[in-house]
């Protein structure tokens, strides 16, 4: 007779009673907030070292802009990467099937020797 581990049966319920403690701390944490906060006061204002906040779209950083390091350094890696990808499902069943042949063949040989 196999007996099934009593983990096995608890472990669901744990997760339930650790996620009920951790949401009963974060709302005691919250609710030691700051009541007297007011939204819509300068108290609610973006604070910049004591200078104006420009307008919104001023201070907009656009995503070109943020990761042009990180495209222009990997650049020789990228520009042959968007030439292989046509937006073909057939091309990409075929990568899939090469990459899982290549790799069971990898796996097959791992487990002769």
């Amino acid at each position: 007779m196999n007996a099934a581990p009593v983990l096995t049966f608890w472990a669901p319920l744990v997760c339930l009673i650790a996620l009920l403690l951790v949401l009963i701390v974060a709302l005691i944490y919250r609710s030691r907030g700051n009541s007297s906060f007011k939204e819509g006061t300068e108290r609610g204002e973006i604070f910049l070292s004591g200078e104006n906040v420009p307008e919104e779209s001023q201070r907009h950083i656009r995503s070109h802009n943020m990761y042009w390091g990180f495209f222009e350094a990997m650049k020789r890696y990228y520009e042959p990467t968007v030439r292989t990808h046509t937006g073909i499902v057939n091309d990409y069943l075929i990568w899939l099937l090469a990459v899982a042949a290549v790799a069971g063949i990898a796996i097959l040989a791992a487990g002769l020797m």
